[in-house]
C-alpha cells in the first residue's frame, strides 16, 4: 500500500536557538529581592513580625506597604493583643442601620461586612493611649447651683443608641425635653414629655430597650420626677418622628415612684429603682402597663448601677452595685443578682437577699413577672462566732477599704467600681464631724492647688472588685458568690463626678473635666485628651455630671456641657 502524501500545510516554524547573547530592543529582567520572592512567601514572614514591625515594614516600598496590611495579618495581632474578636465596650447597639449587630447568614455576607482588623487595631490602639478627638454637641441646660443637694436627681443624663446620643436637661419645666443627636451629623430630634399630674416637672432617668428591634424602631423609656414613665418608640436610622407607646401614671405619690433614680429595659421586662431604693418590675407585654412586683430594702443605699441579661426568652438576671453602711459613719459597697421570671417557678430565697418583699400587691395573671431568687454579696462581712486571727486579718483588710462617702458605683456583671467621695481633710488626719442620711448626701470637695501639687498626687483612688456569681445549684455545697477586692485605680487628679462601666472598661470623669479609661481586664489606664475647651470652674457645690461610651466613642455631659470624645481617628 503506497504512502500518503504529505499535507499542502506549511511546517511549523523552527525554535529559536537559545543563546546567551539576548537582542538590543528586548528589555533586560533585572533580578532583585522584591521580585524575587513570591507574595506568599513574604506574607509567611511576615507573620512572624509584631504590630510594631509591620508598623514599619509599610514604609519601605508599595509592595511591603500592600503586603504589610493584609487583613489575616491583623486579624492575628489584634487577637493576639487583644484577645478577643470585637472592639470592646459595645453593648449591641452598633453594626446595621436599625442599630443592633447581627452575624449574617454565609449567603448574605458581602464585602462591607468584613472586618477592618487593621481599623480596629488602630481604634483599641488609641482607647489604649487616650488618643481621641474632641468635639462639642449642643449644651444642655446646666441644672441650678444648690438644687442637687435638695433633689439628688437633679443631673444631666446621657444614652448612647449605636448611631444616636440621647441627652437630657434636669432643669425643670412644664415640658420636659429629650434630644436625640444622630452619629457624624447635626440632625436632631427633640421629646417633649409633658406630666399630667403637676404643672413642672423634670426628667430623672432614661432607658433604652436591650431587645432587638421591632420593624427597625428603637424604645425609649423617660421617667419624670412625678412617677410617671413614657415609653416613646423612633427610627434608629432617620429620627425624624416618635410616637408614645406606653404611658404609666401612679395612683398617687409613692416611695416606690418617686423619683426614679435608674432603669433598665428589655421588652417586655421593665426595671425601675427609686430613690428610696424600692426596685419596681413592670410586665409591658400587653397594650398596657402592668405592675408585678415591688422589693425594698433597709440596707442598701445610692448611688446604684444596674446591668440586665437575658438568660432565657422567658427569665432574665439582674445585678446590681449599690452603697451600704458600716458602722458607725462609714460606707463600702455590695452586689445582689436576681433572677427574673414568670411565676410558674416564682421562688425567694431569703436567706441570702438583702431586699425583702414590699406589701404592694401584684399583677395577677399566670405569667407575671416576678423574682424567682436572689443572692447578695458585700465586701465588708463581719463573722460570726469566735474570730481567729485568720479571719481578723481579713477583717482588717476589708476595713481599710472603707470610705465616708461614696460618689458613684458601677457595674457589669464582673466587676464592681466604687468612686470615694471623701474630702482632702480626711487624707491630712482631720475630718470635721458631719452627719450622713445617706453616701452622697455632703457634695465632693472643689479642685484645690493642693491637689495639683504633684502630677503624682492622687487624693482619692478607685476601688477594683472582681464579682462572682457561680451558677445557682439546689445542692447545699454550692459556691457562694464573691467580691473580691482586687486594686486601687490611681490617676484621676481630684473627685469623681460620675462613672462608667461596661465590658471590662471603666471611664471616670472627674469635676474638673478630666477623663480617665482603665482596662480592667490588664490592669492599665491613660488619661485621655481632653480637647480644646475652656477648663471648667469650681463651684462651692459642684454639680453631678454623667459620663457614657460605646467601642469608638466617649460622650461626657459636665456643666451643661456634652463633650464627644473619638477614637476612630
Amino acid at each position: 500500500m503506497p504512502k500518503h502524501d504529505l499535507s499542502p500545510a506549511p511546517m511549523p516554524p523552527a525554535k529559536r536557538l537559545h543563546t546567551l547573547e539576548t537582542s538590543k530592543m528586548e528589555p533586560r529582567h533585572i533580578l532583585t529581592f522584591e521580585n524575587s520572592i513570591y507574595d506568599e512567601l513574604v506574607l509567611c514572614v511576615f507573620a512572624h513580625l509584631s504590630w510594631m514591625d509591620l508598623c514599619v515594614a509599610q514604609t519601605i516600598n508599595k509592595k511591603w506597604a500592600r503586603l504589610s496590611a493584609d487583613n489575616e495579618l491583623w486579624r492575628r495581632e489584634y487577637l493576639r493583643v487583644f484577645g478577643r474578636t470585637r472592639l470592646r465596650g459595645g453593648r449591641g447597639l452598633v453594626g446595621r442601620s436599625d442599630g443592633r449587630e447581627t452575624k449574617p447568614l454565609p449567603g448574605r455576607a458581602s464585602a462591607e461586612e468584613v472586618k477592618d482588623w487593621k481599623w480596629m487595631f488602630r481604634i483599641s490602639s488609641n482607647w489604649l493611649r487616650g488618643r481621641c478627638k474632641a468635639e462639642g454637641l449642643l449644651a444642655l441646660a446646666p441644672a441650678i447651683p444648690g438644687t442637687d443637694r435638695l433633689l439628688g436627681s437633679y443631673h444631666p443624663i446621657v444614652l448612647v443608641a449605636g448611631r444616636l446620643t440621647i441627652t437630657a436637661s434636669s432643669r425643670p419645666a412644664t415640658r420636659p425635653e429629650i434630644q436625640v443627636t444622630g452619629y457624624g451629623d447635626h440632625a436632631q430630634l427633640v421629646i417633649k414629655c409633658e406630666s399630667q399630674l403637676a404643672n413642672t416637672s423634670h426628667i430623672t432617668a432614661l432607658a433604652v430597650d436591650q431587645s432587638p428591634p421591632h420593624a427597625g424602631c428603637l424604645r425609649l423609656a423617660s421617667f419624670l420626677s412625678t412617677g410617671e414613665f413614657i415609653i416613646w418608640s423612633l427610627t434608629h436610622s432617620q429620627p425624624v418622628t416618635y410616637t408614645r407607646q406606653y404611658s404609666y401614671q401612679p395612683s398617687g405619690r409613692a416611695e416606690r415612684t418617686a423619683p426614679i433614680i435608674e432603669a433598665v429595659y428589655h421588652h417586655p421586662l421593665l426595671v425601675t429603682l427609686s430613690q428610696s431604693f424600692s426596685l419596681s418590675i413592670y410586665d409591658l407585654s400587653s397594650s398596657i402597663v402592668r405592675h408585678s412586683q415591688t422589693l425594698t430594702s433597709f440596707t442598701s443605699f445610692p448611688p446604684t448601677s444596674l446591668v440586665l441579661s437575658t438568660l432565657s426568652p422567658a427569665s432574665y438576671k439582674l445585678v446590681l452595685a449599690y452603697a451600704i453602711p458600716v458602722y458607725p459613719a462609714h460606707w463600702s459597697v455590695g452586689a445582689t443578682e436576681l433572677i427574673i421570671g414568670g411565676t410558674g417557678s416564682s421562688s425567694k430565697n431569703s436567706a441570702t437577699s438583702a431586699l425583702s418583699f414590699s406589701s404592694d400587691t401584684p399583677s395577677s395573671g399566670p405569667e407575671a413577672l416576678t423574682i424567682r431568687s436572689t443572692r447578695t454579696i458585700r465586701t465588708i462581712d463581719v463573722p460570726r462566732g469566735w474570730v481567729d486571727e485568720r479571719k481578723l486579718r481579713a477583717m482588717r483588710e476589708q476595713w481599710g477599704r472603707k470610705v465616708s462617702q461614696v460618689m458613684d458605683t458601677q457595674t457589669d456583671g464582673k466587676w464592681v467600681v466604687l468612686a470615694p467621695g471623701d474630702r482632702l481633710s480626711s487624707y491630712a488626719g482631720y475630718s470635721p464631724p458631719q452627719e450622713h442620711s445617706s453616701p452622697s448626701s455632703a457634695p465632693p470637695f472643689p479642685v484645690s492647688a493642693a491637689m495639683m501639687s504633684s502630677p503624682m498626687h492622687s487624693a482619692l483612688g478607685l476601688q477594683l472588685y472582681r464579682l462572682t456569681l457561680p451558677p445557682q445549684s439546689s445542692s447545699v455545697s454550692a459556691s457562694p458568690p464573691k467580691l473580691t477586692f482586687v486594686r486601687t485605680l490611681h490617676g484621676q487628679m481630684g473627685p469623681i463626678a460620675s462613672l462608667a462601666l461596661a465590658d471590662g472598661r471603666c471611664v471616670s470623669l472627674g469635676h474638673n473635666g478630666s477623663i480617665w479609661v482603665w482596662d480592667l481586664e490588664n490592669g492599665t489606664g491613660a488619661e485621655v485628651a481632653a480637647g480644646d475647651f475652656p477648663a471648667i470652674d469650681a463651684h462651692p457645690e459642684p454639680v453631678r455630671g454623667a459620663v457614657v461610651f460605646d467601642e469608638k466613642r466617649i460622650i461626657s455631659a459636665l456643666a451643661g456641657n456634652v463633650v464627644v470624645r473619638r477614637f476612630d481617628i
